[in-house]
């Protein structure tokens, strides 16, 4: 299977039109819904997104998450 295949597979979940609010809303009940929701790839709508084909869109989301699995953000939380 290709890596562009292999991106088509992913479960994604493009949002457009809500507030970063109802984003949150969204994304916490539709995890709830599957047993291994780090599996699911949500994405919010932009200028350029909404130009894209629609398998370049999920590619390309697909890779920023691929990428952000294998190199997680070093979030440095406040100790208490």
């Amino acid at each position: 299977m290709s890596e562009s295949q292999k991106h088509l597979d992913n479960k994604v979940v493009i949002l457009n039109g809500f507030s970063n609010e109802e984003i949150v809303k969204i994304m916490g009940e539709v995890k709830k819904l599957f047993d291994n929701p780090k599996e699911l790839i949500f994405a919010k709508t932009t200028e350029r997104s909404v130009q894209m084909k629609l398998t370049d869109l999920i590619e390309d989301i697909s890779a920023d998450h691929a990428y952000l699995q294998a190199n997680p953000p070093n979030i440095n939380k406040k100790s208490e």
